[in-house]
């Protein structure tokens, strides 16, 4: 019904969640258990949204010729997107977001590439090519040093929210192997944490040639401006090598999130402001405040 009302923008994003949540729903606590549960659900999913009837049999879940009665403008699926994973994003065939530095994410852009061509068609099931980026959270302002004093506390929140769900659930079941400080001497053993198919480090042997002055100035560029790891804070001004490195990368798509921790609807839109008036025209995208055309037209990239 979305995907009809939105006139065919909708996407979906999906992912298999960590063990460690699973653990504290009561739901298996091993990896391949926990894969193979995500597998169904997606199967299941995606078959029901490209056919009239749902028929699935699976070791959780079964459907019996359940009807779809309203099936999602874009065909046969809406577009698919995966989290943080670029292998099995680029073998299931979605898109891809991830999260990291700019190394990380070339060597991801390379490896995500390279699957999708051996797994898949060109383009995706609607006729798009495949799409990778990286989540940047972003605070502009006209000073740098008024940016760097409003995202400093507000990274500090972030940090603290990201961690709350998984922290407040073991308190509350007194799991003690997920509340002790690192720093406690307390042995800390819980699940054991996914791992992706392959280690994320395949850089692009062009990197690897560079002279040792190049991948200095290539690393300083690449450093997120206003000193707050995982942010990129200053002015418009300031922030451009980063975001010239960013298009170097390889990637077709970013996410950009401009409120985050403790800022204001004021301090976001203050950065959406700059943003769209001095960093989207320099690098000729298209304005975030227009609507893509419908989806009977032609894609476009942006």
């Amino acid at each position: 019904m979305l995907d009809h009302l939105s006139n065919g923008r909708l996407e979906i994003g999906v992912g298999r969640g960590g063990v460690l949540e699973a653990y504290f729903w009561g739901q298996e606590g091993d990896e391949a258990a926990n894969a193979r549960r995500y597998e169904e659900v997606l199967g299941a999913l995606q078959a029901g949204l490209s056919n009239d009837e749902l028929t699935y049999e699976g070791e959780h879940w079964a459907f019996d010729r359940v009807p779809m009665r309203l099936r999602p403008l874009q065909q046969p699926t809406p577009p698919f997107w995966y989290m943080r994973n670029p292998e099995t994003a680029a073998i299931r065939g979605m898109n891809c977001i991830v999260v990291g530095s700019l190394d990380t994410l070339e060597a991801n852009v390379v490896r995500y590439r390279r699957l999708w061509a051996e797994h898949n068609r060109p383009l995706t099931a609607q006729g798009r090519p495949p799409m990778i980026g990286l989540v940047v959270h972003t605070l502009l302002a006209e000073d740098e040093a008024v940016a760097i004093a409003d995202a400093e506390p507000a990274a500090k929140a972030y940090g603290w929210n990201l961690g709350a769900p998984r922290r407040l659930e073991a308190e509350r079941r007194g799991l003690t192997q997920f509340t002790q400080r690192a720093d406690s001497g307390v042995p800390q053993r819980g699940p054991d944490r996914h791992r992706a198919v392959e280690e994320r480090r395949d850089l692009d042997a062009s990197l690897q040639a560079l002279a040792e002055e190049e991948r200095a100035e290539r690393d300083r560029r690449r450093k997120t401006p206003g000193g707050l790891p995982g942010f990129v804070v200053g002015t418009p001004q300031s922030v451009v090598p980063y975001f010239e490195e960013y298009m170097k990368t390889g990637a077709d798509y970013m996410v950009l999130s401009f409120q985050w921790g403790s800022l204001t609807h004021t301090q976001a839109m203050r950065s959406i402001r700059l943003f769209r008036e001095h960093l989207a025209p320099r690098f000729a995208l298209a304005d975030p405040f227009t609507f893509p055309a419908p989806a009977s037209a032609a894609p476009a990239t942006a």
